[in-house]
């Protein structure tokens, strides 16, 4: 009996060992875990991102105080979610086991300093910190990713597109929005604030349905990017459509709405370019009833 028992536990271990063999990591997994955090640096350095695609583009975020903006585009705000998805799904990732390290592994997944779908080059206090390649997709939200300095590739929950190496998709879309106006003047009407009540410049209520309207399309007032160079130059001298002054706690602010084509645009005075808008953005300012914001039945 007791034979057996031996022979039983030698073929056990052996099963054990041939196991171990089939599962345990290779030697190359094994060697990246000793750094297996896709930023290996503290994240919050971070204050400066360029973002760069396989077509030579380039977006460039930089951090100024507690909010980020586009040095390319005059300094413009960067849309707070848009942000804080890059920081959360990229430069903040919680990195678990390497899904590869292998350098056949980095040309399949599209992580090489060659062939990425992006490239984040992160920097803190005008030094170089790291760059990172995000690849090809696994799945639904996720992404392989890697270190420049490191073999080991994970997969991480982000959506390379979102990563954009276009400054203007970038864009903060509510920066014109005006919440508490004061008052708000245009052809054909004049309004102001009396305590909690807007009249007319004659003293009048404007039509109550029309004025909502019309508060409404300024606090949610959304552009979609920014106009090209060429229309630029043609926005500068063209006639607006709509021209609407605002007067709020913090100044004077106008705005002038175009149409050119089938296309909208918007200028706001608090900034030098035009920007693009929707047809439905622009006619909530187009089919407002001029005679009734000005108090006529």
């Amino acid at each position: 009996m007791k034979p057996l028992i031996n022979a039983l536990g030698v073929i056990f271990l052996i099963q054990s060992a041939m196991v171990a063999s089939l599962y345990w990591p290779d030697a190359g997994l094994m060697e990246v875990l000793k750094s297996e955090q896709l930023v290996p640096f503290d994240p919050y350095l971070v204050d400066e991102i360029h973002i760069g695609d396989e077509r030579g583009s380039e977006a460039v975020l930089l951090k100024a105080g507690d909010h980020w903006i586009l040095p390319d585009l005059t300094g413009l705000a960067v849309g707070p979610d848009l942000i804080e998805k890059l920081l959360q799904g990229v430069i903040h990732a919680k990195t678990n086991w390497p899904v590869a390290s292998s350098v056949a592994a980095r040309q399949r997944f599209q992580l090489t300093d060659y062939n990425f779908q992006r490239r984040l080059t992160l920097i803190g206090n005008g030094e170089l910190l790291g760059t990172v390649y995000l690849g090809s997709s696994p799945g639904f939200r996720k992404v392989q990713a890697r270190n420049s300095t490191q073999d080991a590739i994970y997969t991480i929950s982000y959506n390379s597109f979102d990563a954009s190496a276009i400054d203007s998709d970038w864009l903060d879309k509510r920066i014109l929005q005006i919440s508490a106006p004061l008052s708000i003047s245009s052809d054909g009407y004049s309004l102001h604030k009396q305590a909690d009540q807007w009249l007319t410049g004659s003293g009048l209520a404007p039509d109550k349905r029309e004025l909502d309207a019309l508060l409404l399309a300024l606090a949610n007032l959304q552009i979609e990017g920014v106009a090209v160079e060429d229309m630029q130059r043609t926005l500068s001298i063209a006639v607006p459509d709509i021209q609407l002054s605002v007067k709020t706690e913090g100044g004077d602010t106008s705005y002038e709405l175009f149409t050119i084509g089938e296309q909208h645009y918007i200028h706001c005075s608090d900034h030098s370019l035009f920007f693009t808008m929707s047809g439905y953005g622009f006619d909530r300012f187009a089919t407002l009833d001029v005679r009734r914001l000005g108090g006529e039945e």
